[in-house]
């Protein structure tokens, strides 16, 4: 049974550069087209950019032309044409759910590279494209990996999770509550380079398929809707400053796009990404209640001092209800000493932010260790079968 659970990446955004004198001509060919087929809507977004979608069925493809941009020392007026796209939804596949790899690349350039010319010869084809920002993502399927707990208890964990230095949560304004709260269905951080969204792919789903219905577009299908029901989807926004860093870094990259699409969306890297900032934020270590995790720390026979550490660690991040609230009550010599001790906790396999005892819940394995290791079980199968077959 093939595994609903998926790493890899969902959307990728891309520019290209035309001179300012070519942009009315490519704003005429996406007019034609839109007239011959009725197929894209274009309008302004709030900072005047143009954008054009599919419509009324998204096609994993849009568009953001920009213009008025300056390149360059002699500040050179030109329009920025960015194209985001969902590589699994433009190869044909419409999946809202599988996160795409490497090899559903070569059928989304193909198609790509069909857009755009019965659009317009100024839109180029895909090599003409550098990346500028990748949302690598890994979706848990709870039903796999974490059958014990619901969708809401699962985020309710998550939102309890460690900011790391630099970032800062995502919040708006509670009309109710009359302050900034961030959403109960995510666990949003943000920083320069890197943005990291941790939530509910059906409450996402929602919200998504109310905009539809206000802008006019079509509903998302039920179906899609009630397959994304107990998903929680962990997300890596790597906007251009961090592209830039990691292409910069790499051996076998900057020489052509072709070699920095290998480079940045391999397995391998899209398994790095998502290894990294999960440890960061949600960290290494499975849930347990305060009792259990309590019971597994002195099983260990530590010395008295490092016992009493590690658990009044635990015992003042589940008052606080949150590690970061809890760190918030540290600074100098003191929070270095606190972090120590949640690197002590990590490296026991225990995760600082407890499971409340009234959920009646032991134990919930971390999501990304039973990810893999459910991952590694459907190749061992896998094998075996083939075994099977062969000496059958």
């Amino acid at each position: 049974m093939t595994l609903r659970s998926s790493l890899g990446f969902h959307t990728m955004t891309l520019y290209n550069i035309i001179f300012s004198g070519d942009t009315a001509q490519l704003i005429r060919d996406f007019q034609q087209y839109s007239q011959m087929t009725g197929s894209i809507k274009m309008y302004k977004d709030k900072h005047g950019n143009g954008v054009i979608k599919f419509f009324p069925e998204y096609r994993g493809i849009q568009w953001l032309i920009c213009e008025n941009a300056y390149l360059g020392e002699f500040r050179t007026c030109v329009t920025i044409i960015n194209v985001e796209i969902n590589p699994k939804i433009l190869g044909g596949v419409h999946d809202y759910i599988t996160a795409a790899t490497y090899d559903d690349m070569e059928t989304a350039i193909t198609n790509f590279n069909l857009i755009s010319k019965k659009i317009s010869p100024l839109l180029g084809t895909f090599d003409n494209y550098s990346i500028k920002r990748v949302d690598y993502c890994i979706n848990f399927a709870l039903d796999e990996l974490a059958p014990e707990c619901t969708t809401e208890q699962m985020m309710t964990l998550i939102k309890r999770s460690n900011i790391p230095p630099s970032y800062k949560e995502w919040m708006c304004y509670d009309d109710t509550a009359h302050r900034m709260k961030s959403r109960p269905s995510s666990f949003y951080l943000m920083n320069n380079s890197v943005h990291i969204n941790c939530y509910s792919k059906y409450m996402k789903l929602k919200e998504q398929n109310q905009e539809n219905i206000e802008n006019g577009y079509p509903p998302i299908a039920q179906a899609t809707m009630e397959a994304a029901r107990d998903i929680i989807r962990f997300e890596v926004q790597c906007k251009y400053r961090k592209i830039h860093a990691l292409l910069h870094r790499n051996p076998n990259a900057m020489s052509d796009n072709a070699s920095n699409y290998k480079v940045l969306l391999s397995h391998d890297a899209c398994m790095d990404r998502i290894n990294e900032y999960y440890n960061k934020t949600i960290g290494r270590g499975h849930w347990y209640t305060l009792q259990l995790a309590t019971s597994l720390i002195r099983s260990h026979h530590f010395n008295r001092q490092k016992e009493h550490r590690l658990i009044d660690a635990l015992q003042f991040v589940n008052q606080c209800r949150s590690i970061t609230k809890a760190k918030e009550a540290y600074q100098g010599n003191d929070l270095e000493s606190f972090n120590r001790t949640l690197k002590d906790l990590s490296s026991l396999g225990i995760n600082p932010a407890t499971i409340p005892k009234e959920w009646g819940i032991g134990r919930i394995w971390s999501l990304l260790d039973a990810y893999y290791s459910r991952l590694s079980m459907e190749r061992i199968n896998k094998q075996y079968a083939a075994v099977m077959d062969y000496t059958s």
